[in-house]
């Protein structure tokens, strides 16, 4: 109890300085610090909730965390532990749950912390994106998306979620800031790659296709292009190979695995289970992207859900607006271009593999932030158009 009183007070005290530091460092306004400490509490409130809904309704964050009592692993197997996927995730809880002794609340805090740091690079993409975000940054609906409770609470809690929101934000800090910040790039696909390999090589897509187009390298644009290309084939060879040296050299058995993923995830039941195989692509992207609906609620926590599905349906639709009043232009950021194609990517994947809505709002939450800022760009940029005529 002492050792986690200790590192719980640790952690917040290291995280109230480091806002202190950035807010410094980056000259915020006074707003703009109150609102990255209320961001850092606002995420920490929900970590608490998080912590409590684990506790009642159980789920893999506790598996994750008491990797003895899941009888996954021993304590002394540290070392071997290290792999991707869910082995990574007990190999780095393995030193604070299972040596150091800390308790779920600690584990909890401690995942919070380290996906808190994401939504600090996130906070400082938007001041630096939206000219309008130093004037009231509090009632800025770029900081508002921010708040969108999803993200939150699928990235506080002991679980992939963190690391792969934290990676994602990286890259995309990474790519605005290149090339002086191009370590942040490594660093995040690294991280995703390690945490759900999936979605860490459509991120790695998403970077080499929109990597080629930056600015600093326009010089050498003609060489840079067929590498980009080369490694993207590469990718897509690589996953074939390995799945065929385990299946054969066929294009069956992507489909077999495609149909048991779809089956194991059935096999779990639930209120939240769909029949994605009877929707047509039309239905299944609508399903990943804006369901559940308002009339589909079963519950408080499919309430929060599709509340928040309809603020960005709301958001969606605007950025539908400015589109075909910007006629077409669709001039945004590189590291809004690479996560629109990263978040392109995973939800077609997701639109082949999922089938339970209750996942399905876990696992957009890494990205789907991000598309409401799309729209919202769009519109800022509509809106200058109509103010400079």
């Amino acid at each position: 109890m002492i050792a986690d009183i200790a590192f719980i007070v640790f952690l917040l005290t290291a995280i109230f300085y480091i806002n202190l530091k950035w807010a410094k460092s980056h000259r915020y306004t006074a707003i703009q610090t109150k609102c990255l400490f209320f961001l850092w509490f606002y995420h920490l409130s929900i970590s608490l909730v998080f912590y409590q809904y684990i506790l009642v309704h159980g789920g893999d964050s506790w598996r994750y965390w008491n990797i003895v009592e899941s009888g996954e692993t021993s304590m002394g197997n540290w070392f071997h532990l290290f792999g991707t996927g869910t082995a990574f995730i007990y190999w780095f809880n393995c030193p604070f749950s299972q040596i150091a002794g800390l308790g779920y609340l600690s584990g909890t805090i401690l995942y919070a912390s380290l996906s808190y740091f994401g939504f600090l690079l996130a906070f400082d993409l938007l001041k630096k994106s939206f000219p309008q975000f130093s004037k009231k940054t509090y009632a800025h609906p770029a900081f508002l998306t921010l708040l969108l409770p999803n993200v939150h609470f699928w990235s506080v809690g002991v679980g992939k979620e963190s690391f792969l929101w934290l990676g994602l934000v990286l890259v995309l800090a990474g790519i605005y800031r290149f090339p002086n910040k191009f370590y942040l790039i490594l660093l995040g696909l690294l991280l995703s790659l390690m945490t759900r390999p999936i979605q860490g090589l459509a991120l790695s897509i998403s970077v080499l296709m929109v990597i080629p187009f930056h600015e600093k390298l326009k010089p050498y644009r003609n060489k840079v292009f067929p590498v980009s290309i080369l490694l993207i084939l590469s990718i897509f060879a690589y996953r074939y190979i390995k799945g065929s040296l385990i299946y054969g050299f066929n294009l069956k058995w992507i489909t077999d695995l495609l149909d048991w993923q779809r089956n194991f995830l059935a096999s779990f039941g639930g209120a939240s289970s769909i029949n994605m195989n009877d929707y047509s692509w039309y239905e299944k992207l609508i399903t990943i992207f804006f369901r559940p609906f308002v009339w589909e609620v079963d519950g408080f926590w499919s309430i929060a859900a599709a509340m928040e599905n309809a603020v960005v349906l709301s958001v969606f639709l605007l950025g539908v607006w400015s589109f075909f009043q910007l006629r077409g232009q669709f001039k945004i950021s590189l590291y809004l271009w690479t996560v629109l194609i990263y978040g392109i990517i995973i939800s077609l994947l997701f639109s082949l593999t999922l089938n339970n809505l209750g996942i399905i709002m876990r696992m957009k939450s890494i990205y789907f932030p991000f598309f409401s800022i799309i729209a919202l760009h769009l519109f800022y940029k509509v809106a200058k158009v109509k103010v400079e005529k």
